[in-house]
């Protein structure tokens, strides 16, 4: 994607499945960016897609095995995990999200 351009979401090639979470996910807060990043898991991200969603643009980070490692929202002052959650094909326990861990991150492209 090109500087300036923005996805197309209507275009979404994401499959309809589901992935499990066993690890709790570390949600990544730039303030300053209005966006955050939550990983799934560790891994390369192999491809990037766009997902629609009611919580603004939501960008789905994917390894080389199509597994969801990472979820970025990009214009949200204030969003629910737990709802971000059930828009996404991930599954997670309450259990594994409880122990979300929550930190500050510049997420601006250098």
């Amino acid at each position: 994607m090109s500087a300036g351009s923005s996805p197309d979401i209507g275009k979404s090639n994401v499959k309809s499945f589901i992935i499990p979470i066993t690890r709790p996910p570390t949600v990544e807060i730039d303030t300053e960016a209005t966006a955050a990043y939550i990983r799934l898991r560790e891994g390369k991200v192999a491809r990037t897609e766009p997902h629609k969603s009611k919580k603004g643009l939501v960008m789905l980070d994917f390894d080389a095995k199509d597994n969801v490692i990472g979820i970025e929202v990009v214009g949200r002052q204030e969003f629910s995990i737990r709802e971000l959650i059930k828009q996404i094909p991930v599954q997670a326990s309450d259990a594994v999200l409880n122990r979300t861990r929550y930190v500050s991150a510049d997420l601006q492209p250098a």
